[in-house]
């Protein structure tokens, strides 16, 4: 939805790889041509480590309605300023392979439903040790190994057939591995959550232009809405920000304007900022001690900070330190 104009649509992409979806008006963004698609063609190509605005135009409706929010989204930064590569990385892997590569999957009872309860079944069935509230203070390294992991009140000696995947934040990775370079700058992102039922028939998610509100979506009891690159609302009090976020949200789902029960979610860290500066700062999942490998959307993925990426970390991690890697 345009909030400026009140135009709604529906972005029909078809499961194939030609793209006949992008001649056919009522499938694609109104007031765009098949010519505005093809010219960002040339994101499919390598771009080094240019920026996207140094590599295509960042104006016109394509741009504003589709482009820059599917970009905004997955790089959590100003699309004009961040990596041609990464952006050409989602193009690749989603538009590009046609509309079976788009289609969104939603957590509707939340992402630990979804993913980490299993994750602790698996590990639980197989009598893996998992602790929370300890963390790791600091790594002892004999040669070119990891000897002993620190976490203050106990130690952990690793093993010669042990191997070690560090999964923590890249500030954290930074301080406990001398010399690694990480990522040094990162963005935000706000997530709004107000506890209403939404209305029958409204989309599971909506894209939102012109407007503060970026992504909403319909679960059975709440309506939820995510902000990208959202440094801008970090000092915005929160009732304001509630207020604001949810006018938007009541017209865009035909609701009263009163302002339901809600809760506000600024995570100042969420994501490394995708520009080439920072992108180039990734390090490998291999690191200079034969037994310790990294893991996280902040390492070289190919990808932005997504759980996509997250996930190919995480298998590439995993084969490392199998007997297929190490």
């Amino acid at each position: 939805m345009d909030l400026a104009s009140g135009e709604r649509w529906t972005l029909r992409i078809n499961a194939g790889r030609l793209p006949w979806w992008i001649f056919a008006p009522s499938r694609r963004v109104p007031g765009t041509t098949a010519s505005d698609y093809l010219s960002f063609a040339r994101l499919l190509l390598p771009t080094g480590d240019k920026t996207i605005g140094e590599t295509v135009t960042c104006a016109g409706p394509l741009y504003d309605r589709l482009v820059r929010p599917l970009w905004l989204a997955a790089l959590n930064t100003e699309p004009s300023t961040g990596s041609a590569s990464l952006a050409g990385a989602i193009v690749r892997e989603t538009l590009a392979v046609g509309g079976k590569a788009c289609r969104p999957l939603i957590a509707r009872d939340g992402l630990g439903h979804a993913l980490v309860e299993p994750a602790l079944r698996f590990l639980a069935e197989r009598r893996t040790d998992v602790r929370f509230g300890h963390r790791l203070r600091a790594l002892e390294f004999a040669q070119d190994k990891v000897a002993l992991l620190d976490f203050g009140e106990d130690q952990l000696a690793i093993g010669d057939g042990d191997g070690v995947i560090l999964a923590v934040p890249p500030v954290v990775a930074a301080d406990l591995l001398p010399g690694l370079t990480t990522p040094s700058q990162f963005r935000a992102i706000v997530n709004a959550h107000f506890r209403i039922e939404p209305p029958a028939g409204l989309a599971p998610i909506i894209g939102i232009v012109n407007g503060t509100t970026e992504w909403l979506f319909s679960f059975p009891d709440r309506l939820s809405v995510t902000i990208s690159a959202a440094d801008r609302l970090l000092d915005v009090p929160r009732e304001t920000l509630a207020q604001t976020i949810w006018d938007e949200v009541a017209t865009i789902a035909g609701l009263p304007k009163a302002l339901p029960p809600w809760q506000i979610v600024r995570e100042r860290r969420a994501t490394f900022a995708a520009t080439p500066a920072e992108n180039a700062k990734r390090p490998r999942a291999k690191t200079a001690w034969r037994n310790l490998v990294l893991a996280g959307d902040w390492t070289q993925t190919g990808l932005p900070a997504t759980i996509e990426g997250a996930i190919r970390s995480g298998n590439r991690a995993a084969d490392l330190v199998s007997d297929r890697g190490m």
